[in-house]
C-alpha cells in the first residue's frame, strides 16, 4: 500500500505509525509488514509491504482499521485512525507477485536491506514479451559479468496490470557507484550486437519508467 502524505502532517503520521508498530512488536503480532520511505523521488511517499502465501492467506488478513483497534483498543485505535486519515493526501493498495524467473537473488536475505533502488515500469500494450525478455537477460547478465547486484522483479496483478517493479536491495548507497546500467550490462555480457538489440527492443516496449531510492523504516515496521 502506497501512502502520499500531506507535507504538514508527516511528523504526526510518523508518531502514530510508530506507536502502532511498537504495539504490534510488543504483542508479537503474527501479521508482518515492512515500511519504506522515499529518499529520492516523491518525498511524500511511504510504502507498506505485506506478504501473503496465497489468496486465502490474503483474505484472512484484517483491514488496517480492525488491526489498529485491536492493537490500541477501541477508543485509542479510533483516534489513531482519524489522525492518520488527516495525514493522507492519497492511499493506493495493490497486489503484486514475485517473478523469480526474471530476478537474480542467489541468496534470500534474512532481513530487509537498509535501502533499495526501485524502478517502476509501465509496459506498452503488446509489449510484455519483449520487456520480460529484456529483464530476463539483465538478470542472466548479472552473474555472467560478476556484477555486484541483486535484482528482484515483481509484477502487479491487482492495480495497473502492465506495471512491474525492478528492485535492487542496497546495503549502502555507495554500491550504486559500482553498478552498471542495464544497457552496459547487456553489452558486456552478450556483446554489442546481441546486447544492444535486446536493450533496444525491450526499451521500445516501455511506456513509462520511474526510479526512486527508498529507505527501510524499521521503527514503523513489524518485521519477521
Amino acid at each position: 500500500m502506497e501512502l502520499t502524505l500531506r507535507p504538514d502532517r508527516i511528523s504526526t503520521f510518523e508518531q502514530v505509525a510508530q506507536k502502532v508498530a511498537e504495539r504490534a512488536v510488543s504483542q508479537k503480532e503474527k501479521v508482518r509488514w515492512n515500511v519504506y520511505q522515499t529518499m529520492f523521488g516523491d518525498l511524500l511517499s511511504v510504502i507498506y509491504v505485506w506478504q501473503a502465501e496465497d489468496w486465502t492467506d490474503l483474505e484472512a488478513q484484517e483491514t488496517a482499521e480492525v488491526r489498529m483497534r485491536r492493537f490500541l483498543g477501541e477508543k485509542e485505535g479510533q483516534q489513531a485512525l482519524e489522525e492518520i486519515r488527516c495525514c493522507l493526501e492519497r492511499a493506493q493498495q495493490s497486489v503484486s507477485i514475485e517473478r523469480p524467473e526474471l530476478s537474480y537473488l542467489p541468496d534470500q536475505p534474512t532481513r530487509p536491506a537498509p535501502f533499495a533502488m526501485v524502478t517502476r515500469i509501465h509496459v506498452r500494450p503488446g509489449g510484455v514479451e519483449p520487456f520480460e525478455e529484456l529483464v530476463r537477460k539483465v538478470a542472466e547478465a548479472i552473474p555472467k559479468v560478476d556484477e555486484p547486484a541483486r535484482l528482484m522483479v515483481r509484477q502487479t496483478i491487482i492495480g495497473n496490470l502492465r506495471e512491474y517493479a525492478a528492485i535492487r536491495p542496497l546495503q549502502s548507497l555507495k554500491e550504486l557507484s559500482a553498478q552498471r546500467t542495464p544497457a552496459d550490462l547487456l553489452i558486456k555480457a552478450f556483446g554489442p550486437a546481441e546486447g544492444g538489440l535486446i536493450f533496444r527492443t525491450g526499451n521500445e516496449a516501455i511506456e513509462h519508467i520511474e526510479r526512486r531510492i527508498v529507505a527501510y523504516r524499521q521503527d514503523l515496521s513489524n518485521p519477521r
